[in-house]
């Protein structure tokens, strides 16, 4: 337990430097993470999930190379892949790694409803991008 602004210094040369409690202005700018309250137990929740975001971070980059050693891999040997198939394995993959990525959010059904949000956003761009497009695609044939 520091007495607060002589904290400061220590925060910030220390690799990873964690201020607990409300804490001064300046440990909060010295600080890389500030925990809010007084528990220091809060750290071991924040190491637990660094190191699953650590995990799964490989596991995605994992997924990235293999799929497009793959794809690259199969038009040198002369396989044919239309652009169209090509695009879609990428967006495929890339989708995949971010729904990979929600599981650091939560556990159990939390998973799951940041999932849902997710795909009712991309439900509200898509229809917002389309009603866009149709709207640039009659002023653009109105003006011609």
């Amino acid at each position: 337990a520091g007495d607060g602004f002589n904290d400061a210094g220590a925060l910030a040369v220390a690799d990873v430097g964690i201020a607990v409690g409300s804490g001064d202005q300046v440990n909060l700018e010295a600080a890389d993470v500030l925990i809010p309250g007084e528990d220091p137990r809060a750290v071991l929740v924040l190491t637990q999930l660094a190191r699953s975001a650590r995990r799964i971070v490989h596991l995605n980059i994992g997924i990235s190379l293999a799929l497009t050693i793959t794809l690259v891999a199969l038009v040198l040997s002369g396989v044919e892949i239309s652009i169209a198939i090509g695009v879609l394995l990428h967006e495929a993959s890339a989708f995949f790694v971010i729904m990979n990525g929600i599981w650091v959010a939560g556990s159990g059904i939390q998973r799951f409803t940041t999932i849902l949000d997710v795909f009712r956003d991309v439900g509200k761009d898509a229809i917002e991008a389309f009603r866009i497009l149709i709207g640039s695609r009659a002023h653009n044939s109105a003006t011609d």
